[in-house]
């Protein structure tokens, strides 16, 4: 995964979280649609899949993600 200066700033900061949010930003299509899973995420960001799921729901409750089906995710256009 390539990432920018700014996203290799932010990483210092260690955080699980920042790191499936880059995965999802990274992993998205031109529609930001994501297909993954919890488990596919908790794997490549090697972070516990409660934490994966801790970060989708601030996401939903936030307005930045939407589930439309398993395993399929809509990201908010930015």
């Amino acid at each position: 995964m390539n990432m920018s200066p700014m996203e290799q700033y932010l990483k210092l900061a260690d955080s699980k979280s920042l790191d499936v949010l880059f995965f999802l930003l990274h992993s998205r299509d031109e529609d930001n649609i994501v297909v993954t899973t919890l488990d596919e995420v908790s794997e490549k960001c090697e972070v516990t899949k409660v934490t994966v799921n801790r970060v989708f729901q601030k996401l939903y409750k936030k307005g930045f993600l939407e589930k439309i089906k398993n395993g399929q995710y809509r990201l908010m256009k930015i």
